[in-house]
C-alpha cells in the first residue's frame, strides 16, 4: 500500500496486491490536472472527488473506508484486431457457422458513442497488464492481479492502518472479512435459524496495522474456463489450458512469484514433487467448491445447474412491468424455440415489446400504422414489414424456430394470419440480449437506432393487455440437444 508522498515503482500497473493512500495528506478530492486523459479513468477521477466531497460536507469523510479495486486484468476478448460487434467477438460456442462474423461494418467516427459496442484489440489488454503475462479469463498474474487501494483517516490516526506499500499475498474474498473487521464488527454463524455457509476468506487487518505481519491467506486455488492455479507460501502452480485440449499434469508450471512475479521462469521440472503436492491441493479444493465438471473438449456440454430450469417456464407480462432481468430473459429464448404472444386490447402506435440492445436483440413495433419486427443481428439490422394494423383489439405473435447452424427462423402472425417470414437469422446468444425485455416501450438502448432517432423510447399509445414468452424446446445446437444426444447414443450402444 502506497502512501500519497511516497510513488509506488509499479504506479499504473495492475498488480500490487494491497495499496492505501496515507491519510496525514488525503488525496481525495483531486484537482483537475490539465492534459490528455483516457475519458473512464478521467470520470473515475472526478466522480470519486464528488463523492468524497459529499462525505466531507457530511462530516463523514474522516470515519469512511475507501477501497478502490478491479475485477480482473485487462482482457483480450477483442481477439487481433479489435471488435466492433464485442457480443459476437464474445460468442465461444463448437458449432459456429461459417458466415458468422465477430465484426459489423460501422463508421470509426462511431467508435466511444452509444451506436457501436467496440472492443480494443488483445494487445491493448497485454499493456494493460504488463508487466505481468496474458488476460482476464487466464489464471497468470496478468488476469488475476489487480490493483488494490485502501483509505481510512481515522483508522491512520488510531493505529489500525499503517501508511506503507504491503507486498503480503491477500485475495479478494478476503474485504469484506477485512472491512467488518475494521467495522468492529461481527459476523453472524446463522440467520433466521440457518446456519450460514463459512465464508472463503480471511481479515487482513493485522497486515493493514503491521506492514511486517504475515499474510494471513496462506493458500488459494483459481480456476476460470479450465485455467487453473494453485498458490501456497509463494509459490504458485498455474496451467495455460488450450480449449479443445485433453486435461493433462503436463500442463503445470511452477514459479516462486516471492522473486518472479512476472511468472517467467518455470520451476516445474526443478521440483517435480512440489508440483504433484500442489496439484493434488488443487484438486481437493476444487471438489470442495464446486469447481468440477471442467469444460469439457468442445466445449458444447457446458450445462446449467437443473434448477434453472425454472427460468424457463412460460411467462406473462403486464404493462408497466419494469425491464425483465437480463439473465432471466436470456433464459426465455436462448439456444431455444420461442414464441411471444401479445395481447392488445386497442391497437395503436408504439413498442409493443423490446429485448436487448445496440448490440444485438429484437422489437416489435406499430408505426404509422403497419407492424414491424427489427431484428438486431449484433449490431447489424434487420428490418421486417408485416402490414398494416387495423383498429381495435388483436393477438400478435412472434414464433421462433431454432435451427442447425445457431440460426432463428421467425414467423409473424396477426389474429391467427401469417403475416412474415423474413430470411433466418444468427441466434442471440453468450451476452446477447444484453438488456431485459420491456413491455409496450424500448428502454435505455434502443434495438433499431433509426426508430429510436425518430421517436426515441416510442412507448406504446394504444392499449397493450399482455405480452407471453412460452419457451419452446431446445436447438439442435443448445447442450441440452447434444447431451440428449450422447445419451440416446449411449443406450443404443449399450
Amino acid at each position: 500500500m502506497t502512501t500519497s508522498t511516497r510513488r509506488d515503482p509499479y504506479e499504473g500497473f495492475p498488480g500490487r496486491i494491497g495499496r492505501t493512500f496515507a491519510d496525514s495528506e488525503p488525496a481525495w478530492p483531486a484537482p483537475r490536472i490539465p492534459g490528455p486523459k483516457a475519458p473512464n479513468v478521467d470520470n473515475i477521477d472526478q466522480n470519486l472527488g464528488r463523492l468524497t466531497q459529499t462525505l466531507d460536507a457530511l462530516g463523514e469523510l474522516d470515519n469512511t473506508v475507501i477501497v478502490f479495486t478491479s475485477d480482473n486484468g485487462g482482457t483480450g476478448e477483442g481477439g487481433a484486431e479489435g471488435t466492433r460487434s464485442y457480443f459476437s467477438r464474445f460468442v465461444h460456442h463448437p458449432a459456429l457457422p461459417g458466415d458468422w462474423t465477430p465484426d459489423v461494418d460501422r463508421d470509426p467516427e462511431l467508435i466511444g458513442g452509444p451506436r457501436s459496442l467496440v472492443h480494443y484489440p488483445r494487445g491493448w489488454g497485454m499493456v494493460s497488464n504488463t508487466p505481468f503475462r496474458l488476460y482476464k479469463g487466464h489464471t497468470y498474474a496478468g488476469g488475476v492481479r489487480v490493483p488494490f487501494v485502501l483509505s481510512w483517516p481515522k483508522g491512520t490516526r488510531e493505529g489500525r492502518l499503517a501508511p506503507g506499500l504491503r507486498t503480503q499475498y491477500q485475495y479478494v474474498t478476503d474485504i469484506a472479512p477485512t472491512l467488518l473487521r475494521l467495522a468492529g464488527l461481527e459476523r453472524p454463524a446463522a440467520r433466521r435459524g440457518v446456519t450460514l455457509q463459512e465464508p472463503d476468506g480471511v481479515s487482513f487487518a493485522p497486515v493493514l496495522a503491521d506492514a511486517e505481519h504475515a499474510s494471513t491467506h496462506p493458500e488459494q486455488y483459481c480456476e476460470m474456463t479450465g485455467n487453473r492455479s494453485y498458490y501456497r507460501d509463494g509459490h504458485k502452480l498455474v496451467t495455460l489450458h488450450r480449449p479443445g485440449t485433453p486435461y493433462d499434469d503436463s500442463e503445470w508450471a511452477l514459479y516462486d512469484i516471492r522473486t518472479d512475479p512476472t511468472e517467467i521462469h518455470d520451476l516445474a521440472a526443478e521440483r517435480p514433487a512440489l508440483v504433484k503436492e500442489l496439484a493434488a491441493a488443487w484438486e481437493v479444493a476444487a471438489r470442495g467448491n464446486g469447481v468440477f465438471p471442467l469444460p469439457d473438449l468442445s466445449g458444447a456440454l457446458a450445462r446449467r445447474n437443473p434448477a434453472e430450469q425454472r427460468l424457463a417456464r412460460q411467462l406473462t407480462l403486464l404493462p408497466g412491468t419494469p425491464e425483465l432481468e437480463r439473465y432471466r430473459s436470456s433464459r426465455l429464448v436462448a439456444l431455444r424455440s420461442f414464441e411471444i404472444t401479445v395481447a392488445i386490447d386497442e391497437a395503436g402506435e408504439g413498442v409493443l415489446v423490446s429485448h436487448g440492445d445496440q448490440g444485438g436483440g429484437y422489437s416489435l413495433y406499430v408505426e404509422d400504422g403497419r407492424l414491424r419486427l427489427a431484428y438486431n443481428e449484433y449490431g447489424v439490422l434487420h428490418e421486417t414489414d408485416a402490414g398494416s394494423l387495423a383498429a381495435g383489439e388483436h393477438t400478435v405473435v412472434l414464433a421462433a424456430t431454432a435451427e442447425q447452424g445457431l440460426r432463428w427462423s421467425f414467423t409473424l402472425t396477426v389474429d391467427g394470419k401469417v403475416r412474415a417470414s423474413p430470411p433466418s437469422v444468427h441466434q442471440l446468444i453468450g451476452m446477447a440480449p444484453f438488456q431485459g425485455i420491456s413491455v409496450g416501450i424500448d428502454r435505455k438502448s434502443p434495438v433499431s437506432w433509426p426508430l429510436f432517432e425518430r421517436h426515441r423510447s416510442f412507448r406504446f399509445q394504444g392499449r397493450l393487455r399482455s405480452v407471453t414468452y412460452r419457451p419452446g424446446p431446445p436447438g439442435p445446437d443448445s447442450p441440452e440437444a447434444v447431451a440428449s444426444a450422447l445419451e440416446k447414443a449411449a443406450a443404443a450402444f449399450e
